[in-house]
């Protein structure tokens, strides 16, 4: 088999670091199918292994230096790694990210953890082919019973792997769903139907740096989902809470949550676009002391910028007209492509528009196990401003 060769940009992102490898990188192709691993060369012989596929990003790096890994025992080794990290840093949890894939030095491979069971998405080529040993060493390395594929993002089609959601080992989990602790709450995860791969776990920590703004606040909570936001501030003696959510199943699961809580606080749910929403709260004259706004991903990719940063602007713009003297807003981005200067930039754009005076009194990022690597920007991807309105 002809091994990949790199050119001079190839050599210098290798040693940056950087575990993927573009067709622009390479001199020379190997002579491989989508998901073999093959062996990257510099001038100088075998400098690392990696992934080959056949898409744009053709190698996905695994190991540096000339000896050929053993596939099965690099899982196991990482996998232990990666639980070490979350044992000492996230002691108790029952819902967290086991794999974070690049992070956990397995790109294209992640793996959440909900209780008994993990939801896996194998997103490159060469995991896909190997599934059956990811999944038998997952069993090994942990004390799940089950484990579901969640690849029904759009990412893996570019490797020619299909969209799907399939039970890979253990009995199917309740249709009822999973009950694991979400922060302060206790919550249902749905894992072969909600989000992501059941619920949005890199920002279930978040709502407790709200907690000291929440007696008797009324709060505004858009792009719900689940209720975790919106719960979490009954929990902590909000007043009154709005949530804004379009899905009318993601409502159902949140008033679930709220019975399993106890919460008997009053909440109100908009079901609807939340751009819509907004714009009839404002003329409805509504005010709030708290605005939390969590939206999905507005750039997936660098050429979406300026149309995501419209986006979370207007979004920022309305938020703060809403919002009483002395209130706060929390504002959060999960693209990675949207970095965190631009989004402060764009908070302080929304607030000269809107003649409110802004005022950054935290910063929000990642739990630990979305480890961010500093040689791999991709890994760092969620950041958020917590912002005292001052006055009109």
């Amino acid at each position: 088999m002809k091994d990949a060769i790199l050119n001079e940009s190839g050599v210098a992102r290798l040693r940056l670091g950087h575990p993927w490898l573009f067709r622009g990188n390479l001199r020379t192709f190997p002579e491989a199918k989508a998901g073999d691993l093959v062996a990257i060369r510099d001038g100088k012989g075998v400098a690392a292994w990696g992934f080959w596929s056949d898409s744009s990003l053709c190698l996905r790096v695994l190991t540096r230096g000339p000896q050929r890994p053993d596939l099965e025992a690099l899982l196991a080794d990482r996998i232990g790694r990666a639980q070490d990290i979350r044992k000492r840093f996230l002691p108790g949890d029952d819902a967290y990210r086991l794999l974070h894939g690049e992070a956990d030095g397995l790109p294209g491979l992640v793996a959440d953890r909900y209780g008994p069971v993990l939801c896996v998405q194998l997103l490159s080529a060469g995991w896909h082919l190997r599934r059956d040993a990811v999944v038998r060493i997952l069993l090994e390395r942990t004390d799940a019973r089950t484990v579901i594929l969640r690849n029904d993002v759009r990412h893996p089609e570019r490797e020619g792997i299909p969209r799907e959601i399939s039970l890979l080992a253990g009995p199917p989990p309740p249709e009822t769903g999973v009950e694991v602790r979400m922060g302060d709450l206790r919550e249902i995860v749905l894992p072969t139907a909600g989000q992501k791969t059941g619920v949005y776990l890199d920002i279930r920590h978040v709502p407790s740096v709200l907690k000291p703004l929440m007696p008797g606040a009324r709060v505004l909570d858009c792009f719900s989902f689940q209720g975790h936001f919106a719960l979490s501030a009954l929990l902590y003696g909000a007043a009154s809470v709005t949530g804004i959510e379009q899905s009318e199943n993601a409502i159902a699961v949140a008033e679930r949550n709220r019975a399993l809580n106890g919460l008997a606080g009053e909440v109100e749910w908009r079901c609807g676009n939340a751009f819509d929403v907004l714009r009839d709260l404002e003329r409805e004259g509504r005010r709030y002391d708290v605005v939390i706004m969590d939206p999905p991903p507005f750039a997936p990719s660098k050429d979406r910028i300026d149309s995501a940063r419209r986006g979370y602007k207007d979004l920022a713009l309305r938020a703060l007209r809403l919002l009483d003297n002395r209130g706060a807003l929390l504002f959060l981005s999960c693209s990675h492509a949207f970095g965190r200067d631009i989004l402060l930039d764009t908070l302080g754009e929304a607030a000269r528009d809107a003649k409110r005076r802004i005022v950054v009194a935290g910063e929000i990022h990642q739990p630990a196990d979305h480890p961010r690597v500093p040689d791999i920007p991709e890994t760092d991807y969620l950041k958020g401003f917590l912002c005292a309105v001052d006055s009109n």
